[in-house]
């Protein structure tokens, strides 16, 4: 009886919003809201929704005016889109929308609303729509500065974070954001700029250290580069707004399934302490639900705790053997200790559940790497280019997997292609160059065109890396005496700057020149280039001992 009275509650929505449109008042024509089937829904939601749409109904039958309708159904999507009901939130919006045209409050949610479904093209115009009511109000600007760097509109995005930057508050997530267009649009030297900006404004932002590793990587200072991955933490933060729309839409949450998405939403936020709260809740609310105990794992991974991340995936796997994301991200939690064989088995078992997982692909290849099989790693290497085949990460990973093999000239193929789609990228200039220089086949070599592009990088980078190939070069088109010269500025220059390891390396080569002899090695067996290693994955403790 209960259920039947409640049905016919919910039916009665969209009959009452078209009584009230008949009042002296004039309005535009509302749409009716499509009926909730609560049947299938967690308790704590039914409830949730069930007060909401009883307000709703108090206000609506007092024969409100707009505006107090405006505010009710407002509200009312607000619990609708907190429960991940998108459409009766989307029809509630656009009402409220109607009904009050001037508040930005509900084309801005509503803009969050559509980006959360993919929805992208959508997002964009209500934000739009929100920053047209009121230019100035810094979460629109930020939001509407987010979709845009996502959906590839730059200078667009560009003009949102500069417009951004007058709030003192939000100026740190600005300076992001300018960087974040800087580095997608190679503009490498600007990227640098305003990311160091927005670090000395929110020096904890250590997720910061990874894009801005990038730009100094895209200027060609290898060192900068090294140094700032070095200080990145998956488990940092990046520098955000205050936005109390979306907090007060986040209180609305009842679902354990929807803490997993506000869970999810926080992450992707960089705030891995915040989504461990509502994953440990979601857990709470529903024990058995294996995707959030999977997602509480990789937050717990990302705070550092590897420990109780391993057993959580674990947990998580025992009771859904099909999730391939837990199987990846309990691959990355092993491999953050050094257990590679362990890690790499369930990065194949992430592939055989989901044979397009890009990351679990090259994650393995790496894995191979440092195993010593680089010639499965190629073949990995190799499938991961086909996915992604303008992908600077996958041609170099694959032309050193080649080298590493002693495929010389595959890896002057990749290499070359490589060139041509990203010219004057420093990375690729000094490996080709290297390789050009120290490859055992003759058909492989070219000093002459070695020495052009060693001599340019160097030149214009003063790097004690780019030093190292142009000796390489000199020495293979005869310039022994300069080769020796500039081999021992760049050995002394390593040593102060913590280069110790490849001293070995770099005096092999530095006899073979005094001697007249060429490189034949273009980088020694244990360089840290065939060790390779994403972020995400970087070592969180010493590895056992063997």
């Amino acid at each position: 009886m209960r259920t039947a009275r409640r049905s016919m509650l919910v039916a009665c929505i969209g009959v009452i919003a078209a009584f009230v449109g008949g009042c002296p008042e004039p309005r535009r024509e509302l749409r009716p809201l499509p009926l909730v089937n609560t049947t299938d829904l967690e308790p704590s939601v039914r409830s949730a929704v069930a007060r909401a749409q009883a307000q709703f109904d108090r206000v609506a039958q007092g024969k409100p005016k707009s505006a107090q309708l405006a505010e009710a159904y407002g509200e009312l999507a607000m619990t609708y889109q907190a429960q991940s009901l998108v459409p009766p939130a989307e029809a509630a919006y656009v009402n409220a929308r109607a009904l009050a045209p001037a508040d930005k409050r509900w084309p801005y949610l509503l803009g969050h609303l559509y980006n959360d479904a993919s929805r992208v093209p959508e997002a964009i115009s209500e934000f739009e729509a929100a920053l047209a009511i009121d230019g100035r109000d810094s979460p629109t600007l930020f939001s509407l500065g987010e979709v845009y760097l996502q959906h590839g509109n730059f200078d667009k995005a560009r003009t949102m974070y500069q417009k951004l930057e007058s709030d003192g508050d939000a100026r740190a997530a600005a300076l992001t954001g300018l960087g974040k267009v800087a580095l997608a649009t190679h503009q490498y030297k600007e990227a640098v700029e305003y990311l160091e900006g927005a670090l000395k404004l929110s020096p904890a932002s250590t997720r910061l250290r990874q894009p801005l590793a990038m730009a100094y990587r895209g200027l060609g200072d290898a060192a900068k580069a090294e140094q700032n991955l070095r200080q990145y933490a998956v488990n940092g933060v990046e520098p955000g707004i205050v936005d109390p729309l979306a907090e007060a839409l986040d209180a609305k949450v009842a679902a354990s399934r929807t803490r997993v998405r506000r869970g999810q939403r926080l992450g992707k936020a960089g705030r891995f302490d915040l989504a461990e709260l509502e994953f440990r809740a979601a857990v709470e609310a529903d024990p058995t639900n294996a995707d959030a105990i999977a997602n509480l794992g990789i937050s717990l991974a990302n705070l550092g705790r590897v420990d109780e991340a391993q057993r959580r995936l674990s947990e998580s796997l025992a009771i859904d053997d099909t999730n391939a994301l837990a199987h990846f991200s309990l691959a990355v939690v092993l491999d953050r200790q050094g257990l590679n064989e362990l890690a790499m088995k369930q990065y194949r078992a992430a592939l055989e559940r989901d044979p397009g997982n890009l990351q679990a692909r090259v994650y393995l290849a790496d894995a191979e790497m440092r195993n010593g099989l680089a010639a499965d790693a190629a073949a990995l290497y190799r499938q991961a280019l086909a996915q992604s085949p303008d992908s600077l990460r996958m041609q170099v990973s694959l032309a050193m997997a080649n080298v590493k093999v002693g495929h010389y000239g595959e890896a002057r193929k990749v290499l070359e292609s490589a060139l041509k789609a990203h010219p004057g990228d420093p990375e690729i200039i000094n490996i080709l160059a290297r390789i050009l220089a120290t490859a055992p086949e003759t058909t492989v070599r070219d000093g002459p065109r070695a020495l052009q592009l060693a001599k340019a990088l160097f030149e214009s980078t003063r790097n004690p890396d780019a030093g190292q190939t142009y000796a390489m070069a000199m020495a293979e088109t005869g310039g022994f005496e300069q080769a020796v010269v500039l081999q021992r500025e760049t050995i002394i220059v390593f040593e102060h700057t913590g280069g110790e390891s490849r001293k070995p390396f770099l005096q092999r080569n530095l006899a073979r020149y005094e001697q007249h002899k060429p490189a034949r090695e273009g980088w020694a067996a244990d360089d840290p280039v065939f060790q390779p290693r994403s972020p995400a994955a970087q070592l969180a403790k010493a590895p056992p001992a063997s």
